[in-house]
């Protein structure tokens, strides 16, 4: 009896401890500024590529304000996966810089007026 008692209280305290560790952290919601941001296929661009990185809940672009909202969960990604993640969609991202490629790929519109 004391075996199943104990073999009872480990089994518990296994599946307690799993539990702990499967639950997710609330998520974080950033604000960064994305200031090549031109235009509503810009905010497309962005919010689609955002959409499909892992952990990433919502994406709002404002490309008037040039400010992109993110929520985002912490225990599947971090700050600054978000904010290569828009750099590797081709947009500067606070203090990430587009990446080279990406931004030449882009539409002429989406492109600084420097660079059109």
């Amino acid at each position: 009896m004391k075996k199943i008692a104990l073999l009872l209280t480990l089994i518990g305290g296994l599946a307690w401890s799993a539990n702990a560790q499967l639950q997710q952290k609330k998520p974080v919601t950033v604000r960064i500024a994305t200031p090549t941001v031109q235009c509503e296929k810009c905010k497309k661009r962005i919010e689609d590529y955002m959409n499909r990185e892992e952990g990433i809940s919502k994406v709002t672009v404002d490309y008037k304000r040039k400010v992109t909202t993110i929520t985002y969960l912490p225990n599947r990604t971090t700050i600054d996966n978000v904010k290569t993640g828009i750099a590797n969609a081709g947009y500067d991202a606070d203090e990430v810089k587009a990446n080279a490629d990406s931004y030449k790929a882009l539409p002429t519109c989406c492109k600084k007026p420097e660079d059109q």
